[in-house]
């Protein structure tokens, strides 16, 4: 099995744009990602942020705290092709005001980062669209509060790692969380091929552990294939989770993209 830890670091919380910061990264390092450098993914240090291989895309996407490419419009073509590599830090004396910053200040320093380099401008709209709601099932959840230490350097965040099980009849996606919120996992669960974005719906506050096992090969609801090895997502999260998509339609924020340049690299 191979197991690609990702840690959601400043991408975990709602999508909110209202808290800011007053600390401000002391160093911000932009550059193109050199292709023969494989790997990547974000990461929240103890003093800062760092992003490897990702295309400013995905960057705007979790910046914003949105859930999928589809709350993103007006992004050019080579903001989702180009790829970058960003490191921003505080000063030394910083790190302890740092460490205390809410998982949405931190994004707060995040956003500035793409107005001073990228010259982004954008504006919010909510549109009505199709979507998921991860709601609670009828006999309630079956969830493990976390056992995650506030003293892990991950505590503010939470852990998701994803996985695939090869098989001789197509395996199965494998999620396991630590300390994860439901709307971390909603936002794991939009990224999925589902076609729509999932909201928290479940009115859980807590952090939690858990794991989930999919057949990636069964994404319609309700459908088990027989050549599958595993439930359907939406059999999985009922039958493994306690909790339950559904297809309703509801509000979602949409980030306008309105200006947005290459930046210079250094």
């Amino acid at each position: 099995m191979r197991n690609h830890a990702m840690v959601f670091g400043f991408l975990i919380a709602a999508a909110c744009y209202g808290q800011t910061s007053t600390v401000q990264f002391d160093v911000v390092s932009v550059k193109m990602h050199a292709p023969e450098n494989q790997g990547g993914g974000m990461r929240l240090l103890p003093d800062g942020i760092q992003i490897r291989n990702i295309p400013l895309q995905d960057y705007i996407r979790e910046a914003y705290g949105l859930n999928s490419n589809d709350q993103l419009t007006g992004v050019p073509a080579w903001a989702n092709s180009a790829r970058f590599d960003i490191e921003a830090k505080v000063t030394s004396a910083d790190v302890p005001s740092f460490r205390k910053l809410t998982l949405d200040q931190i994004r707060s320093m995040g956003r500035l980062i793409l107005a001073k380099r990228f010259q982004f401008t954008g504006h919010e709209e909510t549109k009505a669209l199709p979507v998921y709601a991860l709601a609670v099932a009828k006999d309630g959840p079956r969830l493990k509060p976390s056992t995650m230490s506030d003293q892990d350097p991950n505590a503010r965040t939470g852990v998701i790692g994803m996985g695939h099980a090869s098989s001789g009849n197509g395996g199965t996606n494998q999620l396991t969380a630590n300390g994860v919120t439901m709307d971390g996992l909603a936002r794991a669960l939009s990224k999925q091929g589902l076609g729509r974005v999932v909201l928290d719906n479940t009115g859980l506050t807590g952090r939690y552990d858990f794991q989930l096992s999919w057949s990636p090969d069964s994404i319609a609801a309700g459908t088990n294939p027989p050549e599958t090895s595993g439930p359907s997502i939406f059999t999985a999260v009922s039958e493994q989770l306690g909790l339950k998509l559904e297809s309703q339609k509801g509000p979602v924020p949409v980030l306008v993209v309105d200006h947005i340049e290459m930046p210079s690299v250094n």
